[in-house]
């Protein structure tokens, strides 16, 4: 089959928006937390998320039971209820496991699937004979994770465009840095591409800026990520400008290699969405770094709730701290 016949019988994937990339929850017990998986959804709809990825690197994937997988898809697929879509990583070490995982994400309703290279892929030209294979008969069109460090796969820019056309793809997850020039890069190549920031937002301004369509990471806060690229649509440049720098306090820091997942995961346990912040890969913050988390979030000035940031305008009201109250923890 033609990379055309891919493209034009395969359903579009995501077009551009925030995506909320989803951490599996647990409880203290362990065991995979549905109840939360289902405030997860509830939550990213609430916040403006324009849909939800399960089952990605931050979501402890290789941690996980086929049993579990199945669990995270099918939640989160009954909990949102259509009311925006959701993708499901499925990246494995062979053609015929991600296929299986593809199938499997279909019937759960998933709406794109992720995948990535093989990890550590010796063979960086045989990739996009990869991704048509895993394509091959897809029910489902595929979101490719361009991920270094989970893979150990660096691919470069040509290759990366032959496996978006090898598999009927428009759209990358780029997390390859420095992801602004890689874009720039990407496009210039084929301007057709749909580029999607991850790696905690720590760029988003500057992909946004060379054309990316959107983000597709897990920061706790995605209302400052969808407030960031309006700005940049509307052509407002200083207002995104300011935007991020207002927050990227607290996007750095939660990007922190290592400890980042249990950063993300308590942040989003005193917003009210997860019961546990429990991890079962990295570290939990220890209580030096849950005092520090504590610092930022009131130097950025931002209330730790269930309900959708009220983001200062950065051109009206300089002081965010003043506006928008402390932090708390409890």
């Amino acid at each position: 089959m033609t990379d055309t016949a891919h493209a034009t019988t395969r359903p579009a994937g995501p077009t551009g928006g925030t995506w909320f990339v989803a951490p599996t929850p647990f409880t203290a017990s362990g065991v995979v937390d549905e109840e939360s998986i289902a405030r997860i959804a509830d939550a990213a709809v609430r916040w403006g998320c324009d849909g939800v990825t399960v089952l990605g690197v931050m979501g402890e994937v290789a941690a996980l039971t086929d049993a579990e997988r199945e669990t995270v898809s099918r939640a989160v697929a009954t909990a949102l209820d259509s009311r925006i879509p959701f993708a499901v990583g499925c990246s494995g070490g062979s053609v015929s496991l991600v296929r299986s995982r593809v199938a499997a994400a279909s019937d759960a309703g998933a709406a794109a699937a992720m995948v990535s290279a093989p990890p550590m892929a010796a063979d960086v030209c045989g990739l996009p004979g990869f991704f048509a294979a895993v394509a091959g008969s897809s029910p489902l069109p595929l979101v490719i994770q361009d991920e270094p460090a989970a893979t150990g796969v660096r691919v470069p820019v040509p290759v990366l465009v032959e496996c978006l056309h090898a598999s009927g793809s428009t759209v990358v997850k780029l997390e390859d840095p420095p992801t602004p020039a890689k874009t720039t890069r990407l496009l210039a190549v084929d301007p057709g591409l749909r580029v999607f920031g991850g790696l905690g937002g720590v760029a988003a301004l500057q992909e946004l800026g060379r054309g990316a369509v959107g983000t597709m990471t897990g920061f706790a806060f995605p209302e400052v990520l969808r407030s960031l690229r309006l700005a940049v649509s509307a052509g407002d440049d200083r207002r995104a400008g300011l935007l991020f720098d207002a927050y990227l306090p607290l996007i750095a820091f939660e990007a922190q290699q290592g400890v980042g997942l249990g950063i993300r995961k308590e942040i989003l346990r005193r917003r009210g969405v997860l019961t546990c912040a429990a991890t079962r890969t990295g570290p939990v913050p220890d209580a030096r770094t849950l005092a520090e988390l504590d610092d930022v979030l009131v130097r950025v000035g931002v209330l730790v709730g269930p309900d959708p940031l009220v983001l200062v305008d950065p051109l009206a009201a300089p002081d965010p701290v003043a506006v928008a109250g402390p932090a708390v923890r409890p």
